[in-house]
């Protein structure tokens, strides 16, 4: 008995041992389990930091504008959709605006200097922008965007004033010029970016950008669009079926009275809308390709003309033709003139290429080597609008060209004073001395004829002799002249002339 109770009890004994030894195994077993889970609670925790840290990277890369350092369009976009989802009672506003002139500040002092103006740009607007806690960004290049929580338009006007007087803090020597479109939000289910398209629409269509910087959108403003949208797909089949036309207006010489140049000046004979002008369609399609390509068919028609004279046996007249600025950016449009030349074998003497002012204002390095390179192509070459941009002297004297024509508005602003007809007098006596044509455009009254006679200019253009007029008009007053409009040419007899009729007389007598 003492046996079993002592076998018992050594078994007791040891079950308790191996239990408590189970125990303590198991303990051992969960406290490493349990340094594990720290281990890896604190790796979980570090990766996690790291995550953030990689993800404050990319939002970097993907939410802010690596020039200026504040947002861009993907911030905005999605920040706004934020604004809108959490504040759906809060009246809001869309602006976008950008620096106009941005082209001239490039031109003048290189792009390094057009980056810092953007760069300037987003700082004035960081500023105003934390100070008054509205959203903002950097969309893209030279646009800059901001969400107003308001409809007020004084508040929404006192913004852009701010945002303008910010901006002429820039530089002395010359001053920013930020223009602003605003679209007040209507629906907010509408996308973002379609806002963002409208604000810029009206920014892009305000007419009166030296009177009001500013221009709000609205509903006959978006039809405005769509139907110049419509017009501008219509352009290319239009070009197709020939239904831009070629008008000329003639250039007279103030000498003679004698038509001895003429302007080409295109004109669209839309099927509902009928003979339009220039003004209605050409500014929707400057700075595109379109304009381009109405070129090329515009220069072509010229020497289909010249071609047609010559082949009738007429005295071809030679041709002002426009050269639109977009093609500025290289030479291959002298390619184009060649190829045209050849085909239609036009002594290029008989085309007379009229490059803007505007586009060769500034003196880049490219446009300067395009002129020379016109040059050595030997075609004439005039400065049209001449004036109209306070065009530098040195034009007349650096480059290689053959006449100037001045503006019609120089014309008109400085025949109304003594120092504006002062100006008018030096200035052609300057064009003369190097030996440049004087043109000008505009002329509407005998006065303005006889006194740009008087002072030593050329050829002058304008209602007063002639509209811009179709071919079979033009070839009917090249006949006549302008001799009946105006002054015809006097016949004065030479001593050759009473020779031959003294002759004539002794031989009728002679046989009577």
């Amino acid at each position: 008995m003492n046996f079993v109770m002592m076998m018992v009890i050594v078994g007791l004994v040891g079950f308790s041992g191996y239990l408590i030894y189970q125990i303590r195994l198991q303990k051992h077993y969960y406290e490493y389990k349990a340094q594990k889970m720290d281990s890896l609670e604190n790796d979980l925790k570090s990766e996690q930091e790291q995550h953030k840290i990689t993800l404050n990277k990319l939002n970097k890369i993907a939410y802010i504008n690596p020039i200026s350092k504040i947002g861009n369009l993907d911030f905005f976009i999605h920040e706004s959709c934020e604004q809108f989802f959490d504040e759906e009672q809060t009246p809001f506003t869309l602006i976008t605006f950008n620096i106009s002139n941005i082209g001239t500040v490039n031109k003048l002092f290189g792009p390094t200097e057009g980056d810092k103006v953007v760069v300037f740009a987003a700082t004035c607007l960081r500023q105003i922008g934390q100070k008054q806690r509205f959203l903002f960004a950097h969309l893209y290049s030279n646009l800059f965007g901001a969400l107003l929580r308001t409809n007020d338009n004084n508040t929404i006007i006192q913004f852009t004033e701010e945002i303008t007087a910010s901006l002429r803090r820039y530089n002395d020597s010359f001053a920013l010029e930020p223009t602003f479109g605003i679209y007040p939000v209507s629906d907010m289910e509408t996308p973002v970016l379609d806002m963002i398209n409208r604000a810029m629409l009206a920014q892009n269509l305000n007419k009166n950008k030296k009177v009001c910087n500013y221009n709000f959108y609205t509903a006959e403003l978006n039809k405005d669009f769509t139907e110049n949208k419509a017009m501008s797909q219509e352009m290319e089949q239009a070009m197709e079926d020939h239904k831009f036309l070629m008008y000329l207006q003639p250039m007279v010489n103030l000498r003679t009275f004698k038509i001895t140049c003429a302007e080409a000046l295109v004109r669209w004979d839309h099927p509902e809308k009928g003979i339009l002008s220039p003004y209605a369609f050409l500014p929707l399609f400057e700075g595109t390709s379109v304009i381009e390509k109405l070129d090329y068919y515009m220069w072509e028609e010229c020497c289909k003309t010249i071609r047609r004279w010559i082949d009738n046996k007429i005295e071809p007249t030679p041709i002002s033709m426009n050269v639109s600025p977009i093609h500025f950016e290289s030479t291959k449009f002298i390619t184009k003139l060649n190829e045209l030349t050849e085909h239609y074998l036009i002594d290029k003497k008989l085309l007379i290429l009229e490059l803007p002012e505007r586009g060769i204002s500034g003196g880049s390095n490219n446009v300067i080597k395009i002129i020379h390179a016109l040059h050595e192509n030997d075609y004439m070459i005039s400065i049209d609008n001449f004036g109209s941009m306070y065009s530098p002297l040195n034009l007349m004297r650096d480059l290689p060209i053959a006449s100037i024509k001045l503006d019609r508005s120089f014309l008109n602003n400085n025949t109304t004073s003594e120092e504006g007809l002062t100006i008018l007098r030096y200035l052609i006596a300057m064009a003369k001395e190097v030996n440049l044509t004087v043109q000008v455009e505009g002329v509407e009254t005998e006065d303005q004829a006889n006194f740009l006679a008087e002072i030593g200019a050329d050829m002058a253009q304008g209602y007063f002799f002639s509209k811009p007029i179709d071919l079979r008009a033009f070839d009917s007053l090249n006949k006549s002249m302008v001799n009946s409009v105006y002054k015809g040419d006097e016949y004065y007899p030479t001593f050759e002339d009473l020779e031959k009729d003294l002759d004539l007389i002794e031989y009728l007598l002679k046989n009577a």
